[in-house]
């Protein structure tokens, strides 16, 4: 017999477990609104191809800039210029750079010795090349990123072609340790959930998303947006970027890439949990309410899961096969089975024939961590990023020059 309560107890569960068959079916209309960029997609075919200046802020990037740089300079797109920011490294990054100027004329190296107050140290690399660009766009790019020869040329074109002043893309990652392989697609799907790209890439809807690997920007647009001078104290300055742009009524799209590039973000366990929780505490403009809405969400509707196998299996061990102790178990393995189809989908979308989507239960435990410390980050004001640490005197700073007028820097 299943008592009165037993029942209400197995009703509400299946209350949680039917979300998943919900976001399975809105997943497959979602997927079918995405902007997919392959080497066989378009290449830029304007008239007159625009001067392009890439962008690369490094700063003890000696293990990724060789093989970033050699992508960037390999590009099928021939107007190109290529700046490199070396921010107070304290490796080899600007050897690095120096050798690829000298063996290519594009190619610029601009040395930063200090941060402005108020600055974070990304924003600041990349406000002081875009003063010395001579583009008519601007090519921001991460040191971890790669690119295929065709990548730029069809970038450029998809922004020709939709009229965009503003294009995004995401990447492939590059997943090579374990961690990375299990924690960082859920990473994605965690801050993308926030971020529908339906609606980014909607010129009727305000929700606005860029990602700061890889974003290609008109200059007009991007002084007229007030450039990353605008957006000086973020820690993820692509969506303060993006907002601004789509706030002055000018198109934005964001694509998914395949075959084009791909990005290695974190290195290890630890890397990739103080990163994340800066990006989400950040990304939600570190409100902790809405973090902890975000954390809520695999609480219930992806850990329930493993709390009711766990009972279900202890009760059989303790009881027997009691009608409850079933249910439960089956109740728990259609959750599973539900949340693993509706994940591996999005797993692949950025690691390809990945096969640690069963790992999920474990990514949920790191992810919980991220949240907490996003949300500490929220109650404390401090973030430690890039070897630099940004406390609240950081945001006090910014709020002084809120109203100052822009400057060259």
């Amino acid at each position: 017999m299943i008592t009165p309560t037993q029942s209400l107890v197995l009703w509400l569960y299946a209350a949680v477990i039917s979300i998943w068959p919900i976001r399975h079916l809105a997943l497959c209309f979602i997927l079918r609104s995405f902007d997919i960029l392959r080497p066989s997609s378009a290449r830029y075919q304007g008239e007159v191809q625009p001067l392009v200046s890439a962008i690369i802020p490094a700063k003890d990037e000696e293990a990724t800039l060789g093989d970033c740089l050699a992508s960037v300079c390999a590009q099928e797109y021939a107007n190109l210029e290529i700046l490199v920011v070396d921010d107070r490294s304290t490796d080899r990054t600007a050897a690095i750079a120096q050798e690829f100027a000298s063996r290519d004329p594009r190619v610029r190296v601009i040395s930063i010795v200090d941060l402005p107050s108020g600055w974070t140290g990304k924003t600041h690399a990349l406000q002081v090349a875009a003063n010395q660009a001579e583009g008519a766009w601007f090519w921001f790019l991460d040191a971890d990123t790669r690119h295929t020869p065709e990548n730029l040329s069809v970038v450029m074109e998809y922004a020709r072609s939709n009229g965009a002043a503003l294009v995004s893309v995401l990447p492939e990652m590059r997943c090579e340790t374990f961690w990375e392989n299990v924690v960082q697609p859920l990473a994605g799907i965690v801050l993308m959930q926030s971020f529908p790209l339906h609606q980014v890439n909607d010129v009727r809807s305000k929700k606005a998303f860029a990602n700061g690997q890889y974003i290609l920007i008109e200059r007009e647009a991007y002084n007229a947006a007030g450039g990353h001078h605008a957006v000086r104290d973020r820690f993820v300055e692509d969506i303060g970027m993006a907002r601004r742009v789509k706030d002055l009524g000018l198109p934005i799209r964001v694509a998914v890439t395949q075959g084009l590039g791909s990005t290695r973000m974190y290195s290890s366990l630890n890397k990739l949990v103080r990163g994340w929780s800066r990006i989400l505490y950040d990304a939600l403009d570190r409100n902790p309410v809405r973090l902890v809405l975000r954390l809520l969400d695999p609480l219930v509707f992806s850990q329930t899961g493993h709390v009711a196998l766990a009972a279900s299996l202890y009760l059989l061990l303790a009881g027997g096969a009691t009608p409850f102790a079933l249910w439960l178990l089956g109740l728990s393995l259609m959750h599973h089975g539900l949340t693993h189809t509706v994940l591996h989908r999005l797993y692949v979308l950025s690691v390809p024939r990945t096969r640690y989507t069963a790992w999920f239960p474990l990514a949920n435990l790191v992810m919980d961590w991220i949240l907490i410390r996003a949300i500490r980050s929220c109650l404390t004001g401090e973030v430690t990023w890039r070897g630099t640490d940004y406390g609240r005197a950081h945001v006090a700073a910014r709020r002084s020059m809120t109203q100052a007028p822009q400057v060259e820097m």
